[in-house]
């Protein structure tokens, strides 16, 4: 990289500010599409659905946390792996909140088989089951003293081996076997965000967290970055937008948001370098002060992630069990919407002064109990729902939603 945008050493520590505020922007709408989505029908439009989530969808959230990789205080192998087992862990107690506990009551009431198949859920590829595999597979590429392009390049690898066992291999026939795979590659499970598809954007984080910190002149940066990267990434989605590429899923699929083939994950690598850029010029009108909401929403963006699918999931059992539908017109739930964004900033802050329950600071005793508690509940909880399940519910049939 050119000595007129980089320093030897790291003089541009501490937090970001365009990168708390890309955090920030993708917090406040993931709550609004997930109730959107989750607890609607139609009220967000299929163009945002289809598209829009493609530049600001989760891979944003990944490229984030691999730059935020970069300034963790222990580079250590060790390091990663505490980190990746308690994303894990956490991810499955979330599972069993949000999705099991709510459809295992919903079942043992009215003995219908969509809450039996939601149940199931327990095992699923989301969000924070990816970063906690994310982070075992650092840990890893740690071990084998890997920098940020040795992993760009395992990241690389990874992607386009599930493109190409996606086009060359069928899933397992055993559901379970098939939700397993899921993790890993796209299978007709609940294969959401599985590793080998994404962890590109973890990596391409990491590789560019490598440089953040020894930015020398962020504006000039920011100017080139926008320079080379709006266009090409404009010009790579017109052209994928208007011709035919075999051995690619069509833009705005499911499975195509759930793969992230190769081309497009390089496309939105670039395309998110260039928001940052944006963003960084933005910083500039504010003096590089963000208003305290925005902060609060980039600082705490796991919290968020965690506690708002508390006001979503579980609703959504209780309106199918009682009413059997989802929420109907748009009003309803861009007000929920805003309710649960509201409901979320409080919680988070009375936690933060008065109640302080932090599962990252259980030790000892606590943290062994509480981690097998989760994963003894994970594995009951499968045995129990799996033989009694008739159809899976899972992202291509739409979680069996009425």
């Amino acid at each position: 990289m050119s000595s007129r945008f980089f320093s030897s050493e790291r003089i541009n520590t501490g937090r970001q500010s365009e990168l708390d505020l890309l955090k920030a922007l993708c917090v406040f709408g993931m709550i609004f599409v997930h109730v959107f989505l989750d607890l609607g029908h139609n009220v967000v439009p299929s163009v945002i659905d289809d598209y829009l989530t493609e530049f600001f969808g989760a891979a944003t959230f990944m490229i984030c946390m691999g730059i935020g990789m970069c300034y963790m205080r222990r580079q250590t192998p060790k390091a990663y792996l505490v980190r990746g087992f308690g994303l894990l862990t956490i991810g499955q107690f979330l599972n069993i909140l949000r999705n099991s506990i709510p459809n295992l009551i919903a079942w043992w009431i009215t003995g219908k088989q969509f809450f039996i198949a939601n149940a199931l859920l327990i095992l699923q590829s989301d969000i924070l089951t990816f970063a906690g595999l994310a982070f075992l597979t650092m840990a890893l590429l740690k071990k084998f003293r890997l920098k940020g392009r040795g992993i760009l390049c395992a990241g690389l690898v990874l992607s386009l081996v599930s493109l190409i066992l996606w086009n060359t291999v069928s899933s397992p026939k055993n559901y379970l076997v098939s939700q397993m795979a899921g993790f890993f590659i796209i299978t007709d499970a609940e294969a959401y965000f599985p590793l080998f598809c994404y962890f590109i954007f973890a990596a391409f984080g990491y590789f560019i967290g490598e440089y953040y910190p020894r930015i020398l002149d962020k504006r000039a940066l920011a100017n080139r970055i926008m320079q080379i990267c709006f266009p090409a990434a404009l010009a790579y989605y017109v052209l994928r937008f208007l011709v035919d590429m075999p051995f690619m899923p069509v833009l705005g699929s499911d499975v195509q948001y759930n793969m992230k083939p190769t081309p497009d994950a390089i496309a939105t690598c670039i395309f998110t370098l260039g928001i940052l850029g944006l963003l960084a010029r933005f910083m500039e009108l504010l003096d590089g002060k963000l208003p305290p909401v925005v902060q609060h929403f980039a600082k705490y963006i796991n919290n968020y992630y965690c506690l708002h699918y508390l006001f979503v999931l579980p609703v959504q059992t209780i309106l199918i069990a009682v009413t059997g539908h989802l929420m109907t017109g748009k009003i309803v739930p861009i007000l929920y919407g805003i309710f649960v964004a509201v409901a979320c900033y409080f919680i988070i802050e009375m936690n933060e002064k008065h109640w302080h329950i932090h599962f990252a600071t259980l030790r000892g005793a606590k943290m062994i109990a509480f981690t097998a508690a989760v994963w003894i509940a994970t594995v009951a909880i499968t045995a129990y729902a799996y033989p009694r399940i008739e159809v899976f519910a899972n992202v291509w049939n739409d979680y069996l939603l009425p």
